[in-house]
C-alpha cells in the first residue's frame, strides 16, 4: 500500500517547519514517548520497536489508539511523537497500519516518516523522581510466567511505574462506543499505576546488578490509579503473525 507524505495528515509542511525552528533533523523516538494525532491530541504512548521479515520497522502499541482520531486519506490514523515535557512537535512517524482493540488490544504504527529516527532507549527521565539513568536500554525478551513477579513500565503519562503481577490471563469484557460489548484476553494484571494515555507504552523486567539493560515482556493496553493491564508479547507476536501475516523480530541494544 502506497502512503503520501504531500497530503496534509502526512504533514511533509510541519515536520519542514519543525526542522528549521528546532535545527534538528532526526530527534531520537524513545519508548514510552507519547503518540499524538494530527489535530495535536496526545492520544497514547510508543510501544516496542519491531521488524518484519522483509525489514519493514514498526512501532508496537495498544490498537485501541486510534479508535477517537481523525484518519487520513487512505483511512488509517497518522501518529506524531510527543516527549514527555514537549508541546506537540508534529514530528511524523507514520500511519497505524494494523489494529484490532478486541479480542487482542494490539497495534503497529508503520514507520515511514523522515524526521524521527527509531531507538532501543527506553524513557526513564522523570524529572518529578530523580535516579540514576536517563535512558533504559532493551537486552532481551522475557516472558512472565507467575504471579508476584516484578514489572515497571514507561509510558506517557504517569512515565516509569513499578509493581508486580497480579493475575495471568486475564479476560475482561467493556462496552464500546457503539453499545457492543468488547472482550479483551490473554492480558496480565498488575498493580503499576498507569492512566488514560499510558497505552501502547514499554513493560519490563529487570535485575538491579544488570541496569540500564533490561527485558521487555509486553505493552500497556489500558490503566488507572493503582493497577495496568499488559498484552505479552507472545501473545502480539501471535497475533501479527495469525491475522497480518507478519513475522516480527525485536530491535534489541547492541552496545
Amino acid at each position: 500500500m502506497q502512503y503520501s507524505e504531500t497530503d496534509p495528515t502526512d504533514s511533509t509542511t510541519l515536520e519542514s517547519n519543525i526542522e528549521k525552528r528546532d535545527g534538528l533533523i532526526y530527534p531520537k523516538l524513545l519508548d514510552g514517548d507519547g503518540l499524538h494525532d494530527r489535530n495535536g491530541q496526545e492520544v497514547c504512548s510508543v510501544g516496542l520497536w519491531v521488524q518484519d521479515s522483509n525489514g519493514q520497522d514498526y512501532i508496537m502499541t495498544a490498537g485501541h489508539c486510534g479508535s477517537r482520531s481523525p484518519r487520513n486519506q487512505q483511512g488509517f490514523v497518522d501518529f506524531y511523537q510527543k516527549g514527555w515535557y514537549s508541546p506537540a512537535t508534529y514530528r511524523y512517524i507514520g500511519p497505524l497500519e494494523y489494529y484490532s482493540p478486541s479480542p487482542y488490544d494490539f497495534g503497529l504504527i508503520r514507520k515511514i516518516g523522515t524526521n524521527v529516527s527509531l531507538s532501543t532507549d527506553i524513557s526513564n527521565l522523570d524529572l518529578d523522581h530523580p535516579n540514576n539513568y536517563a535512558v533504559l536500554y532493551i537486552r532481551d525478551v522475557s516472558v512472565v510466567t507467575s504471579v508476584g513477579a516484578s514489572l515497571c513500565k514507561s509510558a506517557y503519562i504517569t512515565h516509569v511505574t513499578c509493581g508486580e503481577v497480579l493475575e495471568l490471563d486475564v479476560v475482561t469484557t467493556h462496552m464500546g462506543s457503539n453499545n457492543q460489548s468488547r472482550i479483551k484476553k490473554e492480558m496480565i494484571r498488575t498493580n503499576l499505576n498507569g492512566g488514560p494515555g499510558d497505552s501502547g507504552g514499554i513493560v519490563y523486567t529487570y535485575s538491579a546488578r544488570e541496569l540500564p539493560f533490561v527485558s521487555v515482556v509486553g505493552t500497556v493496553v489500558g490503566g488507572g490509579e493503582g493497577f495496568c493491564n499488559i498484552l505479552p508479547l507472545p501473545v502480539s507476536f501471535r497475533v501479527s503473525r495469525s491475522d497480518y501475516n507478519l513475522n516480527l523480530s525485536v530491535i534489541v541494544t547492541h552496545h
